[in-house]
């Protein structure tokens, strides 16, 4: 009973240490998105400037740019939280009492087989 507890904070641990990473790589991304908002934001406040375009044409440039943003920024949160699902369930070892109710199911079969004889 130790064991699998100790299996079970192991796992919660690592299930914590995955998210930090995640959400360092998000608040990354975050900070990268805002700089180029930045960017954005500076550009069209000069066409403004130099009459290139309308207030509202500028306005407008900004809010989709934010918009693709958010949505891609949603679907890459979403790509990497998949990945890293699919690599844990390809690294996880099994736990003890997984390996102890194989190890009686293996029991019952051979039972069954040497019954069978």
């Amino acid at each position: 009973m130790a064991e699998e507890n100790k299996e079970g904070q192991q796992a919660q641990k690592e299930g914590e240490n995955i998210n930090d990473l995640l959400k360092k790589i998000l608040y990354q991304g975050v900070g990268m998105a805002a700089g180029a908002k930045e960017r954005v934001e500076k550009a069209v406040k000069e066409l403004i400037g130099e009459k290139k375009i309308t207030n509202d044409e500028g306005k407008k440039i900004v809010d989709e740019f934010s918009s693709n943003l958010d949505n891609k920024a949603k679907d890459l949160e979403t790509k990497i939280r998949s990945a890293i699902n699919e690599a844990l369930l390809k690294v996880r070892p099994a736990t003890k009492s997984e390996v102890e109710e194989l190890k009686k199911r293996i029991e019952d079969l051979e039972k069954r087989v040497a019954s069978l004889d």
